[in-house]
């Protein structure tokens, strides 16, 4: 099995990290379809919130929360955070591959970086492997995912690598 933990978790994390970058090329040309109780739009601000069973769809992209707040500037998204117990994000990273999921209790896009953040409860998954702790980074270009516990050390990050997974991270 693994004699050394820090010759596999290098691996391991490129390959949870690629799936979000080789997502799916037509989800970004389809019409994004957004579902909720309420919104509201400030137009000075840029600011969008959706509250109450949000659902947004836009071709493999599924998110789902209890509040989506939406922040453009120059009629572009830059940012959007969602809040949920647990917030919700899954998208395939081809077609022929399970989705990736990740949850958290606030889930933070940044377009313009391409960096995901999972705030508190976070886990992460893709094909049987699950990633959880207390907030996950995923820097999309990076390919790069940093995970850590709580503050108080008492909740630490947890990895469950399955069976069939383990042969590829040797």
């Amino acid at each position: 099995m693994f004699r050394k933990p820090y010759h596999w978790l290098p691996v391991l994390l490129a390959v949870l990290a690629a799936g979000g970058a080789r997502a799916l090329p037509e989800d970004r040309e389809k019409p994004i379809y957004i579902e909720s109780r309420t919104a509201v739009r400030e137009e000075k601000k840029g600011v969008t919130v959706y509250e109450g069973d949000v659902t947004i769809e836009q071709g493999s992209i599924l998110i789902k929360g209890d509040k989506v707040t939406v922040y453009t500037a120059n009629r572009q998204v830059e940012r959007i955070v969602c809040v949920g117990d647990p917030a919700y994000y899954e998208q395939k990273p081809n077609a022929e591959d399970p989705p990736v999921v990740a949850r958290a209790r606030t889930i933070e896009y940044m377009l313009a970086t391409d960096l995901v953040h999972l705030v508190e409860d976070a886990s992460l998954e893709q094909q049987g492997t699950t990633l959880t702790g207390d907030r996950i980074d995923y820097d999309i270009k990076e390919e790069v995912v940093k995970a850590r516990g709580d503050a108080s050390g008492k909740e630490r990050i947890r990895m469950v690598i399955p069976p069939s997974q383990q042969k590829e991270v040797q």
